[in-house]
């Protein structure tokens, strides 16, 4: 069986920065987090066990937050017009 790399989730992302995080730090930042995103504490922990997916909302603000705590943003977010190009009609360049 060949090894395969596997993308991160968002859920691996969001675990691994709180586990980056001193230990006695780890449940201070995540109650931040829940009040940053203002969703209960099992919203939350359904992001980091991966049973649902961490909405691109709350992404952005759980960046702003990394960004604040840690001086970077854990998630990747496209900018509207990157993921528009190349849809027909859309940032083509050309006039039809």
């Amino acid at each position: 069986m060949k090894n395969q790399i596997k993308d991160l989730t968002d859920s691996n992302i969001l675990r691994g920065w709180l586990d980056s995080m001193p230990r006695g730090e780890y449940n201070k930042h995540k109650a931040a987090l829940v009040s940053v995103c203002a969703e209960n504490r099992y919203k939350i922990l359904n992001w980091m066990y991966g049973r649902c997916k961490v909405p691109n909302s709350a992404k952005i603000l759980i960046n702003a937050y990394t960004l604040q705590v840690s001086g970077k943003e854990i998630f990747k977010i496209g900018k509207p017009e990157e993921l528009t190009e190349g849809v027909s009609g859309h940032a083509s360049g050309t006039a039809i």
